[in-house]
């Protein structure tokens, strides 16, 4: 949480008696708890994925056994992820219809983040592939000359 955030929950919060401190206190560690679970997950979907989503793996030995079995641990993960989603958008509903609180993780609203993160995380792994393959030579941008329209009949 950015600082600036920090002091301004510390501001809000210090003006309120105990019992209440200590209901505000549990919905925040409710919200945190629920968070971490599916930032876990995701952590073990980008794991997962960075061979699983890896074009190069399609010219192994077994391929079509291999997919299928990516295909039900993806799926199975996906369930996981969603079902913990739940938990999260309750929590931070939660959150912001009793505290009046937006819910950030790393400076980003955690709702705008849950919507982004598996195709964030899938553009960022194929962006490390590409950079290895530049590093290692395997990637080679060449000029072809345009195609003219009577040359396609």
């Amino acid at each position: 949480m950015p600082d600036n955030d920090r002091i301004d929950m510390t501001i809000k919060y210090c003006k309120i008696d105990s019992k209440s401190l200590k209901n505000v206190v549990d919905l925040w560690e409710h919200a945190c708890n629920a968070i971490s679970s599916r930032e876990k997950l995701i952590l073990e979907l980008e794991t997962f994925e960075k061979d699983a989503s890896d074009p190069q793996r399609l010219f192994g030995q077994n391929s079509k056994t291999s997919r299928i079995l990516e295909e039900k641990k993806r799926s199975a993960l996906h369930r996981r992820i969603k079902k913990c989603e739940k938990q999260v958008n309750n929590h931070i509903i939660k959150v912001h219809k009793e505290l009046g609180d937006t819910v950030t993780y790393q400076g980003r609203v955690y709702f705008d983040k849950m919507a982004r993160d598996t195709t964030e995380m899938l553009y960022w792994l194929q962006q490390e592939r590409r950079q290895a393959a530049l590093e290692q030579g395997g990637m080679v941008m060449v000029d072809l000359p345009p195609i003219s329209p009577l040359e396609l009949v």
